[in-house]
């Protein structure tokens, strides 16, 4: 079968063997066995990369007879590196399956060459929603309070002094509307005015993805 995918990670396992992961179109999260071949251009398997992929099926393990790159990231800055590193790491850190709205959220941020900040924070917002796991924000997830003052990631959301635990993170009103407008705005449309907020949604949105993932593995053994 042949789908397109992007290429998360590739190790290097022998000269003529590598291991990729790759969040595909139809198949979603796969991991691949890839023999190089020397005449196919060497950026189609790199990390970053958009690649049409045909694939062997094997049970549970899937190896690539060729791929064909589209479009190569190859990062021109170690600013770029870094932002690229970690929309992948968000990536690979979630199970995916296929989410072709998830995916066309990917090739968009993939291609972003500035504001890293907003950037990364803004797909790890929409990320979040599209993955269905968006926290409750506008009331206490425990009681329904509007009077918010920190973020459970126990809990998966917003609470109230009454429901805060002593490793709640403090939150308020103020960043949960911010991080609202990041769910609904498009990323040419947003204006940056507090750099402090958003290096703080990025982290509680870092964090709760983290123990969502963590969450969903522990139920899924």
């Amino acid at each position: 079968m042949e789908t397109e995918g992007i290429v998360l990670k590739r190790k290097i396992l022998s000269e003529k063997l590598s291991h990729l992961t790759v969040f595909t179109l139809k198949l979603g999260k796969i991991n691949i066995l890839y023999k190089p071949s020397l005449k196919e251009f060497p950026l189609a398997a790199e990390p970053f990369s958009i690649s049409i992929f045909k694939l062997k099926i094997f049970e549970e393990k899937a190896e690539a007879e060729n791929i064909k790159l589209i479009k190569h990231h190859f990062p021109e800055n170690f600013s770029k590196f870094k932002y690229l590193s970690l929309l992948s790491t968000y990536l690979d850190k979630a199970v995916l399956a296929p989410n072709k709205k998830i995916y066309q959220l990917t090739k968009f941020y993939f291609s972003i060459d500035e504001k890293y900040l907003l950037a990364a924070t803004m797909f790890l917002v929409k990320f979040s929603y599209f993955e269905g796991i968006f926290p409750v924000l506008k009331q206490c997830v425990s009681c329904g309070s509007s009077k918010i003052v920190a973020f459970s990631l126990e809990k998966g959301g917003t609470v109230c002094k009454m429901c805060k635990k002593t490793d709640d993170i403090i939150w308020d009103r103020r960043l949960s509307y911010q991080a609202e407008l990041l769910l609904k705005k498009p990323f040419k449309a947003f204006p940056v005015k507090d750099t402090g907020k958003l290096k703080k949604i990025k982290t509680v949105f870092e964090n709760h993805l983290f123990y969502r993932v963590e969450d969903e593995k522990t139920i899924r053994r």
